[in-house]
């Protein structure tokens, strides 16, 4: 999967609205990337977000208004104006990605929307990419890409990093359960000493995953269970619905607060609904880990 990384730039430091005679008082022109992609997004819709209703409070009464988003991604904004629109995950993306033969190009936008979605505080956005993501892993059968572990922990600064804390957490289960075998040993204590934080986050995740008395061979952290209930036997597979979400420690065993309005209409115990803390193991569902991608 080797490709260069796009980089996100946060939007609160980059961020400029402008009036422009163009478009009308309910249609606003967003700005997007170094070539100037535009986008024509209804006002109303915008202002669902609180970081675009800000701006847009301050352009009141003009009858046209340009937000610029010259750091960011094209691409990455097509996922989130879906997402704006539908208000439901990005499946549809996916299957696009997979017969076009770009799931790698995704892959990276996918990132970059987690990103993106924490820097304008849309939380449900970050889990639908989250969700995206481990969706995406799943149905191209990838091991977790070292230039993405390589990123997250070496290359982000520490408010992105931060802000990636969930996919941090996913990145050290995928880890553990593709590299937790002798055999990789010595692959572990050379990404180890690359990524700073990483052992201490691997091995805290070890330590819950053998309290939950689950095997981590098996408990895959690419399969979303479509509950929170620690006590699904479909738990030794796969990992809680809200595992990687950003509300996992206030829900607990709860039911998602966007089961509803963000799961695609028909439930694939594949590629639905279940994500599971980091207390939880990751099985596979054909019982088999992964080889390592760093051997």
């Amino acid at each position: 999967m080797a490709r260069e990384i796009p980089r996100s730039i946060p939007v609160g430091k980059g961020g400029t609205i402008t009036p422009s005679p163009l478009g009308g008082p309910d249609i606003v022109k967003v700005v997007v990337g170094p070539n100037r992609n535009e986008f024509l997004i209804p006002r109303r819709l915008l202002a669902s977000c609180e970081y675009f209703r800000a701006r847009l409070d301050l352009a009141r009464g003009q009858t046209g208004v340009v937000i610029r988003l010259e750091g960011q991604c094209p691409d990455m904004f097509r996922l989130f104006e879906h997402w704006l629109s539908e208000r439901r995950g990005l499946s549809k993306f996916i299957d696009d990605a997979e017969s076009n033969e770009s799931c790698e190009e995704l892959h990276w936008d996918l990132v970059n929307l987690q990103l993106f979605a924490a820097n304008i505080g849309e939380a449900a956005l970050q889990d639908v990419a989250m969700d995206a993501l481990q969706d995406l892993y799943l149905r191209c059968n990838w091991e977790i890409d070292p230039e993405l572990v390589k990123w997250v922990y070496t290359e982000c600064d520490p408010e992105a990093s931060y802000c990636l804390r969930n996919l941090r957490r996913w990145i050290v289960a995928m880890i553990a359960w593709g590299m937790g075998d002798k055999e990789a040993g010595s692959a572990l204590e050379t990404v180890f000493g690359e990524c700073a934080g990483l052992r201490g986050e691997y091995d805290n995740h070890l330590k819950k995953v053998g309290a939950s008395h689950l095997s981590i061979d098996f408990k895959n952290p690419q399969l979303r269970l479509p509950s929170n209930n620690l006590r699904s036997e479909e738990r030794q597979f796969g990992y809680r619905q809200c595992s990687f979400h950003t509300h996992r420690s206030a829900i607990g065993q709860g039911r998602c607060p966007h089961a509803r309005s963000l799961s695609p209409m028909m439930y694939s115990p594949l590629t639905d609904g279940y994500v599971e803390s980091d207390s939880d193991r990751s099985e596979s569902s054909s019982g088999s880990r992964m080889a390592s991608p760093f051997i």
